[in-house]
């Protein structure tokens, strides 16, 4: 779908951070997901990765009438689109990245898409639509991991000059580039606040 494809080319526009790759080459249905989206990873013996990109049947049926999409089909759209850039961009720079570092920045994300991107994919969405994709909850079987990457998210999200994306300055998309670019020690250092 051209929209996944957006979506990538916005994150990676955004920060700068091209990957020569199209996330619509990796996306693969499952039936019955039951967290809905996963990036789905393995190491070969040679260092390469195998990715795929796991969505929900549900959701990308839903995706073909986008004014039925639920907030949390475009949240999961979201989150796994950013992983896919974060995994892409850092392998090819040989970085290695903690799970915690992949889902504080698909936090980031999903609010800075929320706020850039869910008109373009919901046309009839408007603010309320927004208001519940920006404080989706995770669900139960989430894990601590998760909980730990949306209050770093958010610490850091606050420090900005409000949680909406539509007002930073550019000096405050210079400082969301720096969180992208830096290492999970680094963005808790943004987080509190701190100049790298």
């Amino acid at each position: 779908m051209k929209i996944f494809y957006e979506i990538q080319s916005f994150l990676e526009e955004t920060y700068g951070a091209k990957t020569g790759l199209d996330v619509r080459d990796f996306i693969r249905p499952v039936a019955g997901l039951d967290n809905l989206g996963q990036l789905w990873v393995d190491q070969t013996q040679n260092g390469d990765l195998d990715v795929a990109v796991l969505l929900d049947r549900d959701i990308l049926a839903a995706w073909e009438k986008p004014q039925d999409l639920s907030p949390r089909a475009l949240s999961v759209s979201f989150e796994e689109i950013s992983h896919f850039v974060y995994l892409a961009y850092n392998h090819e720079r040989k970085r290695n990245i903690t799970r915690l570092e992949l889902e504080a920045q698909s936090e980031v994300d999903r609010i800075l898409l929320a706020f850039h991107k869910t008109h373009e994919a919901h046309p009839h969405g408007g603010e309320n639509l927004l208001n519940e994709l920006v404080a989706i909850p995770y669900s139960d079987q989430a894990g601590s991991t998760y909980e730990e990457a949306r209050e770093l998210a958010s610490k850091f999200i606050r420090n900005l000059s409000g949680g909406d994306p539509r007002t930073w300055t550019p000096t405050e998309f210079e400082i969301l580039r720096k969180f992208f670019h830096s290492d999970l020690s680094e963005k808790i250092h943004l987080a509190r606040g701190k100049k790298l």
